[in-house]
């Protein structure tokens, strides 16, 4: 894929000199390839984005992966999917949760191999952000199904890589990522600290290295604007707001990404765009506690 697309347009919510643009596309780049998916992972999204797929066909790419068919079954009889009986093989697994939670399932167990516990520096820790962007997907999940706008499955895998770009920081760029974690402050949103710092955001870096695994537009869109849904002018605007919404909330809750809560509450338009009111937001509120218990389960099983 060039990369020549990868980046907003100029007049988005980073506007940047060519020659700046194509030093982030470097960059970027590089990071992209240091922290690239298996080619299962690319095998099961592009599988995933067929309409007319066959359960068997996901069964085939998955099975090629021993580990992660044995993450999976372990992950399916944890006591986040609550399943009344043990489920032993992938034929059962995929007839009872279906394509696209099995495709989730999976991309969960791939991209939780990039968080492995490692960091801590201050208040982060690499695993509290696995849980925070576990935690994330799953609320996406929630908002999505509660206001009847974006698809529950595709806000869960936007909410889960979400904060991507942290992480590749983490792994790559770990000496000026501390002095981002040394200067965060709960007045101050981390994006903003990281834009006077590295020039740029994570959730710049995040989406560009979505895009060129080849993950859906609208995913790669919902984790480049999820701190500014406000700039966001496609044609993915309910995703964009869900995972907005869904990560100011987790955060405000305590699980948050860096150890500080520092996310800025989505401004009205953004609960407007998705129908929200005080009584759905009471709803989602009052369901969040137990979605996120559920999915720290999923993260530590």
């Amino acid at each position: 894929m060039s990369t020549a697309s990868l980046l907003p347009a100029a007049s988005d919510a980073i506007p940047m000199s060519p020659e700046r643009r194509a030093a982030l596309e470097r960059l970027f780049s590089r990071i992209g390839e240091v922290s690239s998916l298996p080619s299962t992972a690319h095998k099961i999204i592009s599988l995933a984005e067929d309409d007319n797929v066959q359960a068997e066909q996901l069964r085939e790419a998955i099975q090629g992966d021993p580990v992660l068919v044995a993450r999976i079954l372990r992950r399916l009889n944890s006591s986040y999917y609550a399943l009344s009986h043990k489920v032993a093989d992938l034929r059962t697994a995929i007839s009872l949760l279906g394509l696209r939670e099995i495709r989730n399932l999976a991309l969960t167990v791939f991209v939780s191999r990039l968080f492995e516990p490692g960091t801590v520096h201050n208040a982060y820790k690499r695993e509290n952000l696995w849980t925070h962007s576990v935690s994330v997907g799953a609320a996406a999940r929630l908002v999505s199904r509660v206001c009847g706008r974006g698809a529950a499955e595709e806000a869960y895998i936007a909410g889960l890589l979400h904060d991507i770009g942290l992480i590749l920081l983490d792994q790559t760029l770990r000496r000026h990522f501390f002095k981002v974690v040394d200067a965060i402050d709960p007045a101050t949103p981390t994006h903003i600290v990281e834009n006077r710092i590295l020039t740029f955001d994570h959730a710049l870096l995040g989406g560009f290295v979505a895009r060129k695994w080849n993950f859906p537009d609208q995913v790669a869109d919902a984790i480049t604007y999820h701190h500014q849904p406000w700039c966001y002018t496609g044609p993915h605007k309910d995703l964009v707001f869900v995972v907005s919404v869904a990560n100011y909330l987790c955060s405000r809750a305590g699980l948050t990404s860096l150890g500080v809560h520092n996310v800025a509450p989505p401004p009205d338009e953004v609960y407007r765009g998705l129908g929200l009111d005080q009584v759905t937001l009471a709803i989602i509120w009052d369901e969040l506690d137990a979605t996120m218990d559920k999915a720290s389960a999923l993260a530590t099983s």
